[in-house]
């Protein structure tokens, strides 16, 4: 899963830098880096809850949301959806680069 969240965080970062050229990679990319941003918030919860995990999931990208509606009211409109989309393209990189955890090693008796 947060395999799946970073490629989306990579793809619709790129569309969302490629917006300086081509208007219409705009709405792909939100798609895209909507999957990412709830990716990312499901993986916030432990996967014992999953109603926890959607809610978790939703709220965080409503807050992503806002927070970019608010630089978007305040800043040049042109220049922040690339922005953002550098700032999701590195973030998702740097998820994908880093080595997934592994569970802790068994021990005692009843070990296998």
């Amino acid at each position: 899963m947060r395999a799946v969240a970073a490629v989306a965080g990579l793809l619709g970062g790129l569309c969302w830098v490629g917006v300086l050229w081509v208007d219409a990679l705009a709405w792909p990319g939100a798609v895209l880096l909507a999957l990412a941003v709830l990716g990312t918030g499901a993986g916030l919860v432990s996967r014992s809850a999953v109603w926890l995990r959607v809610l978790v999931a939703v709220c965080f990208l409503a807050l992503v949301a806002s927070v970019l509606q608010v630089l978007r009211d305040g800043l040049d409109d042109r220049a922040v959806l690339p922005a953002a989309g550098a700032v999701a393209f590195v973030a998702a990189a740097l998820a994908l680069a880093r080595r997934p955890e592994r569970p802790p090693a068994r021990r005692g008796s009843h070990a296998a």
